[in-house]
């Protein structure tokens, strides 16, 4: 799927009468993360338009992929640092758990990645206790120095992921790979549709789930328009750094939610009577 085109969800799943009716969300996701966030708000009434401004490819060299799962049952952790890289690395394998090792520990940032990785049959996924990110999952006991020292851990991430993780388990004693596992790509297309949406008014809220999301979005509108119809519209962000991001871009109302989808919708509903609804 290119992933670049704008859609819009279809009238027969979207803005039906619900809590979030009135609320018309830009859905700024990679194309298949955003078609299931599309559906869930959909479905109790939200009209979500799913533009991704961050494009999900391959890694051009696909050899340290597939080396590094074969090494798998030598390893004591996977870390996926996204639900992208869990799509991006096990689709290969197809959903079967038994096509990872028993004993191997799996670890997500958060939510959204462990529930992709459990559509590919990964369950048992652990992810942290504290914040959504590499900081929580370097607080988990089995992250200490005491589990990891000596060990392997391989971590599946995009081509220009953070090095917090790699460095601070290499410092407890880990032997630790970092593994491209996709390109990540602004859109190279042209965002009529998402331009014609702004300039009709027909938004109300943008959902952003990583940094990017923003810093992909802004180049896309013109600058003549960015003023009056992209920064006035309140920006979901899913944790303090996108919004941090967003807050630097330019855009006036930036709300902090949980992560993931439950923690979007989460803030949806307790918005949605007042400023994110429709005018």
């Amino acid at each position: 799927m290119a992933g670049t085109d704008f859609h819009l969800q279809s009238p027969q799943t979207a803005g039906a009468a619900g809590p979030l009716a009135g609320v018309h969300l830009l859905i700024t996701r990679p194309v298949m993360p955003a078609s299931r966030t599309a559906a869930r708000v959909a479905a109790l009434g939200a009209t979500p338009y799913v533009f991704p401004t961050t494009i999900i490819e391959p890694p051009a060299d696909g050899a340290p992929l597939a080396a590094a799962l074969a090494d798998l049952p030598n390893c004591y952790a996977a870390i996926f640092v996204s639900p992208s890289a869990a799509e991006m690395t096990l689709a290969p394998l197809g959903a079967a758990p038994r096509k990872l090792p028993p004993g191997l520990h799996v670890y997500a940032p958060g939510p959204g990645t462990a529930e992709e990785l459990a559509a590919r049959g990964v369950e048992a996924v652990e992810i942290p206790e504290s914040s959504f990110d590499s900081e929580g999952l370097l607080a988990l006991p089995s992250l200490q120095t005491a589990a990891v020292n000596g060990k392997r851990i391989v971590i599946f991430r995009g081509d220009d992921g953070r090095e917090l993780l790699r460095e601070a388990l290499t410092a407890r004693g880990a032997t630790v790979s970092a593994v491209t596992a996709y390109h990540r790509r602004a859109p190279n297309t042209p965002p009529t549709g998402l331009l014609e949406l702004l300039r009709g008014g027909q938004l109300n809220a943008i959902s952003a789930m990583s940094s990017d999301a923003i810093s992909h979005l802004v180049p896309l509108v013109p600058a003549a328009d960015r003023p009056a119809r992209l920064f006035n519209l309140p920006v979901l962000a899913s944790h303090p750094r996108i919004a941090a991001t967003a807050r630097a871009a330019g855009f006036h109302q930036v709300i902090e939610t949980a992560a993931g989808d439950a923690g979007l919708i989460a803030t949806l509903l307790q918005r949605a009577d007042s400023e994110l609804s429709h005018h």
